[in-house]
């Protein structure tokens, strides 16, 4: 499949299609009404939803044509957002409307796809589902995952979509096994909530050559996610697509589409602890808080000099990254410990990951996964020696003993002369090959905070620093505009483009032992990107959100030191 490909192009008149013979191109003995009952009554018992996997469906030799057609004729683009990475032809649905010219290199895949969409077909697909009468609509494409190719989890319910299907064009001289990845993976639903998916899946299928997988479309229950490919030789090749139905679809308000775009700023409410009565954080930083702060911070970030250069980058750019934050003795415990759990639970650097890595001594999940999937640290209040603490714990103080406390706040405010009523924050863990967070309409801002967010990576060598730099492998940071106006849109379609300030978008690298302080202004949403297996490791931070004195209330300070000032003249 090249880029130099020709397009699909649809014609000025459409040539006569001829007729396909549905069982040339399927299985016959799939077709015959004790096979139809068979996967009727296994589709209908399936769990997590109702769901199969046809196996041999097609005439092996037609899908390997298919397969060539597709690589050799049609163009593929790249997508990259905060949900997937891939890359997609366009609608191969419109095969009759080709020019002559193209039409003549696609005949195998003409004939699967007027197989696909035959009444004969689509009648032995309402037989297994039992999805009622399917529509003539035809709406499919193709899709390859090459290595590090990935689709986080959805539902798939947009418009009249009934049955979603995928035929895997994978090599079929080539065993596709688990250690490959790339497997459709299905959610349960969360215990205890309805329309909210499990954080991990309970079950998934690998992309075997000439099989073909469906399910019936359910808003807010079929959540699924094609598992990030691991393979570097072989990519995750597949025509996917949806039968519709012409009736309306029930419970719609369900589905994974309208949780991400309808429910502007939902998730951004939260709880904020106030800083206690004798803390004024209105102040400057004081010889007790410089006691305190040196304890932590690079000895750089606490003076006048410093936190005029930081100030002034500040008003620049609404943002800062102060790397080698900590004083060197304490990142470097840090990083000691958060490196040796990544390799205690094997993160990272292409092994393939585990969903339960981590999550244990007072890491827990974060989900649901259709919006975001990570650990996050509850302190443990026994804790431990000194010198035997775990990345938790070493982060957790951080957080308490430093971030939370009023010279920490009058330390902010000397770098960006805000001041700040409260804070709330988390220590989180992003594992390789498993977590991220997705930009969507609940995590709209409504109203300034300032974002402290202390990372740590493994990026001691050039090499690894390189990677977490450009961003290729994940974790960093992005923050974007909102287009509320635009209600199609439910996640960033380019959060990666050439000239950040053109387009109002802002990317953080991961980078060790950096303090990144951003001003989210109302209106953006922010997210960090999917970490691939093939990182260094898990990204780890330190995440605070510090609320900001109203502009109300600093106005009218400012008038009575004015005023102040007038009665003393």
């Amino acid at each position: 499949m090249s880029g130099d490909s020709p397009a699909l192009k649809r014609a000025k008149t459409e040539p006569t299609a001829p007729a396909v013979c549905v069982t040339d191109v399927i299985n016959h003995k799939l077709l015959t009404p004790e096979s139809r009952a068979g996967l009727h009554a296994t589709y209908q018992a399936a769990k997590p939803y109702r769901h199969t996997v046809l196996k041999d469906v097609f005439n092996i030799d037609l899908l390997k044509k298919v397969k060539d057609e597709i690589i050799s004729n049609i163009q593929a683009t790249y997508k990259e957002t905060d949900l997937f990475k891939v890359f997609q032809t366009g609608d191969i649905g419109n095969l009759d409307s080709l020019d002559s010219s193209n039409a003549v290199k696609l005949p195998s895949l003409y004939k699967l796809k007027s197989a696909l969409y035959s009444s004969e077909f689509r009648d032995f697909i309402t037989d297994i589902t039992g999805c009622g009468n399917l529509s003539s609509r035809i709406d499919c494409s193709c899709n390859v995952y090459a290595n590090g190719g990935h689709l986080l989890c959805h539902d798939d319910v947009i418009g009249k979509r009934r049955v979603s299907w995928i035929i895997y064009l994978t090599d079929p001289d080539t065993l596709w096994e688990e250690k490959d990845g790339g497997a459709l993976e299905l959610y349960p639903p969360a215990e205890g909530q309805q329309y909210v998916p499990d954080v991990v899946p309970s079950l998934s299928h690998l992309p075997i050559f000439n099989t073909m997988a469906m399910f019936t479309v359910l808003p807010g229950y079929s959540f699924h996610s094609v598992q990030e490919v691991f393979s570097e030789d072989c990519p995750r090749m597949s025509i996917s697509g949806w039968y519709h139905t012409d009736t309306e679809i029930e419970g719609m308000e369900h589905a994974t589409l309208n949780q991400l775009q309808f429910k502007s700023g939902e998730d951004t409410t939260k709880t904020y602890t106030s800083y206690a009565s004798e803390e004024d954080t209105n102040t400057s930083v004081t010889e007790k808080d410089r006691e305190l702060l040196s304890r932590w911070v690079n000895d750089a970030y606490l003076g006048q000099a410093g936190w005029g250069k930081i100030l002034e980058k500040f008003k620049e750019d609404g943002s800062v990254q102060l790397k080698n934050f900590l004083k060197k003795d304490i990142a470097a415990k840090i990083a000691e410990r958060t490196k040796a759990e990544d390799e205690s639970d094997a993160v990272g650097r292409g092994r393939v990951p585990n969903y339960q890595a981590g999550v244990s001594n007072g890491w827990k999940y974060v989900g649901p996964p259709h919006k975001q999937r990570y650990l996050r640290y509850s302190r443990e209040e026994e804790g431990r020696e000194k010198d035997d603490k775990t990345a938790g714990e070493l982060l957790a103080e951080i957080r308490h003993d430093l971030f939370e406390t009023g010279a920490f706040a009058r330390l902010l405010r000397e770098m960006t002369t805000i001041t700040y009523l409260g804070h709330q924050g988390e220590v989180r863990r992003f594992r390789a090959g498993l977590d991220y967070t997705v930009a969507h309409y609940g995590i709209i801002t409504k109203d300034p905070r300032l974002d402290v967010v202390l990372t740590f990576v493994d990026d001691a060598t050039k090499d690894d620093a390189t990677t977490w730099d450009s961003g290729e492998m994940g974790g960093f940071e992005a923050y974007l505009l909102a287009e509320t106006d635009d209600e199609s849109a439910a996640a960033a379609e380019v959060y990666r483009p050439a000239d950040a300030d053109e387009s109002g978008v802002l990317n953080v690298s991961a980078c060790s032992n950096t303090l990144n302080i951003v001003l989210r202004d109302e209106g953006l949403m922010r997210f960090v990107k999917y970490v691939s297996y093939g990182a260094p490791g898990s990204r780890w931070d330190v995440a605070m959100e510090f609320l900001p004195e109203d502009d109300d209330s600093e106005d009218e300070e400012g008038e009575k030191e004015e005023e102040g000032e007038k009665k003393q003249e």
